[in-house]
């Protein structure tokens, strides 16, 4: 368990930097204000943590509200994602193919390190399938992590501005559930943390979140509870998620961060281009929300991009079933793609 005092610091400095982002007005501001406050923490030597115990605690948390929006509705409109989840395949390669070629010819990375590096999301995976190979891992941890807390604070912003645009469809979100009875809430609880507690045990994509949101979703759409957490608690499940993703800082020296930095950032920026590209024709094709579609193919995490869809009010079963695929698809065919094994040179 983490040490008391580093526990309070890291929520007092998540607390603090959602807090600001909240009366600032700025969009995902929970989430995204506790995540740069707690990376800048790590990034100046602070001891930011936050335990396992809490982290599964706060994703089921989310998770149980977020399978409160998916209605009958969600469940008619999943007649396009056939369609949608074959461009989400053809993006994931088309991004890892241009990212790869960017790390090697511009920066002059090494193949395996810069294959991992361009692996859109997958964090786990894409590690453990590493360490395997001659690849760099801790410039992959790291440029990893810049991918996924530069999409958390910035998608937000963009996805605002793109709503603002005159033709743009805006966001077909999933009804917000309804507060029930005593009894229907504990039922909601107990039943989501259940769906959570398996996921984490089996280690299945999405652990704790995606656990709980689809116990709730089912709940929910057989009519069985209604209800959801107050506003407050869904503030800390937020605060939460964004200490435990600006946690992954602690320990990085301003000299690695430098040093991934640019590379890191052109990937992302990369990586966006690409699937904003494949998110424009999947909208005008299937005639859903451009947002909706960019966050399911943006490189990021299954919890973070689907935490993010919900503070966002799009339909975070249609996300979260994305990336649930994509993260599946990943960590199934990385040991085929593997370019280089452990005892082969590197480069080749």
């Amino acid at each position: 368990m983490t040490a008391l005092p580093t526990l309070v610091l890291t929520l007092l400095l998540a607390a603090a930097g959602g807090g600001l982002f909240t009366w600032l007005d700025l969009p995902a501001s929970w989430l995204a204000g506790a995540m740069l406050a707690v990376a800048a923490g790590g990034l100046a030597g602070l001891p930011v943590q936050v335990p396992t115990p809490l982290r599964l605690a706060a994703f089921t948390l989310l998770g149980l509200t977020m399978g409160a929006g998916v209605t009958p509705e969600t469940v008619h409109r999943m007649a396009a994602w056939p369609v949608s989840l074959l461009l989400l395949g053809v993006s994931v390669a088309v991004i890892m193919i241009a990212g790869t070629a960017h790390l090697q010819r511009v920066h002059g990375w090494d193949r395996a390190t810069a294959r991992f590096c361009a692996v859109p999301g997958a964090l786990s995976a894409v590690l453990a399938t590493a360490t395997g190979t001659s690849a760099d891992i801790p410039r992959v941890a790291l440029v990893q992590t810049v991918r996924l807390v530069v999409l958390v604070a910035v998608m937000p912003w963009i996805l605002q501005a793109v709503a603002a645009v005159p033709g743009v469809p805006g966001t077909v979100a999933g009804g917000a559930g309804v507060t029930g009875g005593s009894l229907g809430l504990a039922l909601l609880v107990a039943a989501s943390a259940a769906g959570a507690a398996l996921f984490h045990r089996l280690r299945l994509p999405g652990d704790a979140l995606v656990g709980a949101m689809l116990v709730s979703a089912v709940l929910h759409v057989t009519g069985l509870v209604e209800g959801r957490p107050p506003a407050p608690l869904l503030a800390a499940g937020f605060v939460t998620t964004g200490a435990v993703i600006g946690a992954r800082f602690r320990g990085v020296s301003p000299r690695q961060l430098a040093g991934a930095l640019r590379p890191g950032l052109e990937c992302v920026v990369l990586a966006l281009v690409l699937s904003a590209a494949f998110a424009g024709a999947g909208s005008a094709l299937l005639g859903l929300p451009f947002g909706q579609l960019w966050l399911a193919y943006a490189p990021g995490g299954v919890e973070a991009l689907t935490v993010v869809t919900f503070a966002l009010g799009y339909d975070v079963a249609f996300v979260g079933t994305h990336h649930v695929v994509r993260f599946l698809g990943i960590g199934l065919s990385t040991p085929w793609w593997t370019p280089v094994r452990r005892g082969r040179a590197a480069g080749r």
